[in-house]
């Protein structure tokens, strides 16, 4: 399938995301080199110690401080974003956890609200989220959405329709690995507790303003983070099966991404960016019609956390860009909505906390 030339606007979009996964993949290594010249400079100048005696000292400590500052780092957090049915199933690109986190209480509270812009209306999501862990490497959490839906003239209709409740809820389980624990897989099932069968004077809605799939679905994901004097990167990758086919004829693709973040710590706060580059294997269907979508997403986010012993908050915005289109238009062409283009943007705000 061909697309029409793209626009200049476009390519430098594309340029200017390219130009900035360089830079954020770039600037650890630099980072890494100075500091090791730095501390190579300072051994030089301690005297007499023996070298073997010195570097013991400065690794263990500098394991002490790792594992302290990276204490909680990995705990499951769910991403922020995805305009889908259902939160439990969202399939990634969104605003993601990385800064300090907080302990010390029975469980882990997480809470997040975020908005999603739409073409012909918008999605606002609230999700609150629970964990626990069981032992130092073994996490355990649920995580339960409510989403509001709204949609302008619907069906070229001077009508506007709306749909509220509770989405599909999931569990996950979390295995930490690593000196550290710096490593992190995590499963997580989501359960079918949206109504998928919503419907407009007997009629039903379409896959995507549901606010549930109607069938199991399951994530494996795996991150890994790297703690340097600077800030932190965290490197990670997933893979999802998002239900298939249930019983209205509405299927789901799987899919799989990969993604990286750069969070610099300045005191309390902690600035970051990210990168997901995500593959759909397959088009969705609605009720056995194949859904206009792209197949190919390569998502910007960019974030601020404050963190405190006690209560950490994450605000932050998340931009794709998709290209690929998953079906043609009606006689063959290429619509407008299917050229390579972004998708709808979400801002989002999150807190964490540690009660009891």
């Amino acid at each position: 399938m061909k697309y029409p030339e793209r626009k200049g606007g476009q390519r430098a979009v594309a340029w200017f995301l390219a130009s900035a996964f360089a830079a954020c993949a770039a600037y650890p290594v630099l980072s890494r080199s100075v500091a090791s010249h730095r501390a190579a400079s300072a051994m030089e100048r301690a005297g007499k110690k023996p070298i073997a005696q010195l570097r013991q000292a400065s690794r263990d400590t500098a394991l002490s401080l790792r594992v302290e500052r990276l204490d909680g780092l990995v705990a499951s957090w769910q991403t922020i974003g995805g305009c889908g049915a259902g939160t439990s199933t969202s399939s990634g690109g969104g605003l993601k956890w990385i800064g300090h986190s907080v302990s010390g209480g029975l469980f882990n509270l997480q809470s997040q609200a975020s908005y999603s812009h739409l073409d012909d209306g918008y999605i606002v999501t609230f999700n609150t989220q629970i964990s626990r862990e069981v032992t130092e490497r073994w996490v355990l959490g649920v995580s339960a959405p409510f989403l509001y839906k709204y949609y302008r003239d619907y069906k070229a209709l001077p009508v506007d329709v709306s749909n509220a409740g509770v989405g599909d809820t999931s569990a996950f389980i979390s295995r930490r690995f690593g000196e550290i624990k710096a490593t992190a897989v995590t499963l997580t099932v989501g359960l079918p507790t949206g109504t998928h069968k919503a419907a407009y004077k007997n009629d039903y809605l379409s896959q995507e303003k549901q606010l549930g799939i109607g069938k199991v679905t399951g994530t494996l994901s795996l991150d890994h983070t790297m703690d340097e004097q600077w800030g932190v990167i965290v490197l990670g990758g997933a893979a999802g099966y998002r239900g298939g086919q249930n019983e209205l004829g509405n299927y789901r693709a799987p899919f799989a991404n990969a993604y990286g973040y750069v969070g610099y710590f300045t005191g309390p706060f902690v600035p970051s960016l990210g990168l997901t580059l995500q593959r759909f294997f397959g088009v969705d269907r609605d009720r056995g019609l194949e859904q206009q979508m792209r197949l190919m997403m390569l998502t910007a986010q960019a974030a601020i956390e404050w963190s405190t012993d006690t209560l950490a908050v994450l605000g932050g915005v998340s931009v794709p860009f998709g290209w690929e289109a998953g079906a043609p238009a009606p006689g063959g062409a290429v619509a407008t909505a299917q050229q390579p283009g972004f998708q709808p943007w979400t801002v989002g705000v999150g807190l964490t906390l540690s009660p009891f």
